[in-house]
């Protein structure tokens, strides 16, 4: 594992997110949060900007949950669509520059991931909030809409939620990430940057980021060289499934996605790596007030098309 200097690799991360929140007119606030375990949650906050319109004015705060192995950096291209609202976006135990997040093996997952949710509306003293998650960030807002439906007021999906739904089959790297030791010690591998980028096209689509600032891959790749990420990536795959298929009781059953009361939009790539719309359409269609936005692309789809998941995702959010 790359880890030469902690300090000089967290500063290096701290200085890409200052450059890219500033490519989209947007200053950052650092929150680190103390956990019931003796680490630390990071969230960065994005301050609203501009004039807000009538819709926007009042409007909840929006908290975004990021993908497992990924930073809330991907989702930077999103920032213009939420322009005028509060963002609090989290850095997932282990991810980011939040502290070690090693999930117990006797643990329940859902109940953890809904914990580090609960200790973010508790820290700001959030009574309402949008979510909006992307893979994993997805599913665990999908548990939280459903432990604390009073508290979420819309819901946002962005590609495959993780593993919520069913017909989910992981990935054969997510696979063996999930392999006791196996997966700790491939996270643990130190890697260059361009092998870190091909990573990312595996996953998201090949080229997904041409265009996009170089910011986004740095973070995620310097993110990856920190020592808390390997124990923590791997121990939330392996609280999530086996090396063959997805654990029991991680997956949400037709009738508990029935019971989801959140008005919900999907956003989701035609050829998701994950679950392809055509393949996962029974479970999203399980939940009664949802909307389904396809678009060509993969498992990132705002990157795909920016303009019109962007505009789709302001407009369901400003409703």
């Amino acid at each position: 594992m790359a880890t030469a200097d902690p300090a000089h690799l967290e500063a290096r991360v701290r200085a890409a997110e200052l450059s890219l929140a500033a490519r989209y007119g947007r200053t950052l606030l650092e929150h680190v949060i103390p956990t019931r375990t003796g680490s630390r949650l990071r969230v960065v906050e994005y301050p609203a900007v501009g004039t807000l319109s009538k819709a926007a004015a009042g409007l909840p705060p929006v908290v975004l949950l990021h993908g497992i192995a990924s930073t809330t950096a991907l989702a930077a291209p999103l920032l213009d669509a939420l322009a005028g609202r509060r963002v609090l976006a989290v850095d997932w135990p282990g991810h980011g520059l939040s502290g070690v997040g090693v999930i117990r093996r006797d643990s329940n997952a859902r109940d953890d991931a809904v914990a580090v949710v609960e200790l973010v509306f508790d820290t700001f003293d959030l009574r309402l909030v949008d979510l909006v998650g992307h893979s994993l960030g997805g599913q665990v807002a999908l548990y939280a809409a459903l432990a604390h439906p009073e508290k979420v007021r819309r819901l946002v999906l962005l590609g495959a939620p993780g593993a919520a739904f069913s017909q989910a089959r992981p990935t054969l790297g997510m696979r063996l990430a999930a392999i006791p030791g196996i997966g700790t010690a491939l996270l643990g591998l130190s890697t260059s940057q361009r092998a870190h980028d091909r990573a990312v096209d595996r996953l998201l689509g090949a080229g997904v980021l041409d265009g996009y600032p170089s910011e986004i891959n740095e973070i995620g790749y310097l993110a990856s060289q920190r020592s808390e990420f390997a124990s923590s990536v791997s121990s939330l795959f392996r609280a999530m499934m086996t090396p063959v298929s997805v654990r029991s009781g991680v997956a949400l059953t037709a009738a508990e996605l029935a019971h989801l009361a959140v008005p919900t939009l999907i956003v989701w790539g035609s050829d998701d790596v994950i679950l392809t719309p055509a393949h996962g359409r029974a479970s999203a269609d399980a939940i009664p007030n949802v909307t389904i936005l396809e678009v060509d692309g993969g498992h990132a789809p705002w990157l795909n098309d920016p303009e019109r998941v962007g505009h789709a995702v302001s407009a369901f959010l400003t409703g």
